[in-house]
């Protein structure tokens, strides 16, 4: 009967103890609590409703109001352990995330969800699991920032409710089997080989080109240089005819050829036909006699 009777002796005496400090300005004379800048404490009421204190001084009810929770109020990073995931195509990959959040409401954070960060990196798992699973190695490859993109998304309808924010969502890393990496290391390579031998096709009919054309403009200059000696012969001796002007070239190239391959640094020794020896002496001087004809004329 004691025991009663203190027991509701103390409930009145704190009840009274509230009522003041509502009503008569009591909060004075209670013990103060000092938060750091950019946290918040969240106190469980267990008489009246519960609150939120932010940095600074803050006086409260011992015994009554009970610290439950101190939350960071900056964007922090959570990193949940990697997970494994099989593919649309039959894949296994090994995925790796980081999540950066900001708890926007820390009473909703702390006293609406056991644990928001446990909560949050069972939330981005079961997410990626869930995008993932219903793509291909290729696309997720080539889609990353959209497909972080996505997660955020889906993530924040759920991570709101605690009053969260899902900041950031990215890949930290993409492991595929090592029989997929070697596959396509050496697609890369191959695909390397291949644009190199592409470009050397090209630099090579480049310079056949270049051939081609120098040839060519070789060819037109011996035919305008071919063309200006039979007419200049035409107008010397007007009675010469083709057959002998054409035997007169013809000769003269092959005197031009023997005497470049005399004037070789490479030639020991030369041998001319024993039988174009009377020709070669007339084809000389005809030569000659036509140079000194031209000379004359100029």
């Amino acid at each position: 009967m004691d025991a009663i009777y203190w027991i509701v002796a103390i409930f009145l005496i704190l009840a009274a103890l509230v009522v003041l400090y509502y009503t008569g300005g009591l909060e004075k004379f209670l013990p103060v609590m000092i938060v750091e800048s950019q946290k918040a404490v969240v106190l469980d009421n267990r008489l009246g409703k519960d609150r939120v204190i932010y940095e600074g001084i803050n006086r409260y009810i011992p015994g009554i109001e009970v610290v439950v929770g101190e939350i960071t109020l900056k964007e922090h990073p959570i990193d949940p352990p990697a997970q494994e995931i099989i593919t649309k195509d039959n894949i296994n990959l090994v995925v790796d995330m980081i999540i950066m959040i900001k708890v926007k409401d820390a009473l909703k954070a702390v006293m609406d969800v056991e644990d928001y960060q446990e909560s949050i990196k069972s939330l981005v798992m079961s997410s990626t699991l869930n995008k993932l699973g219903q793509m291909n190695l290729n696309d997720i490859q080539k889609q990353q920032d959209s497909i972080a993109k996505d997660i955020r998304e889906h993530m924040q309808k759920d991570a709101s409710r605690w009053g969260i924010e899902v900041v950031v969502v990215k890949f930290e890393n993409i492991s595929p089997p090592a029989s997929i990496k070697d596959a396509m290391e050496k697609e890369i390579v191959a695909e390397k080989e291949s644009k190199a031998a592409i470009l050397k096709a090209e630099s090579d009919h480049k310079v056949h080109e270049l051939h081609a054309d120098s040839e060519k403009v070789l060819i037109e200059k011996r035919a305008e240089a071919t063309h200006k000696v039979i007419k200049d012969l035409k107008e010397l001796m007007p009675t010469l005819s083709d057959e002998k002007i054409m035997q007169f070239l013809t000769k003269t190239a092959y005197i031009d050829s023997m005497k470049e391959l005399s004037s070789s640094s490479n030639s020991k020794f030369v041998l001319y036909p024993t039988d174009v020896q009377q020709p070669m002496e007339k084809v000389m001087n005809a030569e000659y006699m036509t140079r000194a004809t031209l000379n004359d004329t100029k």
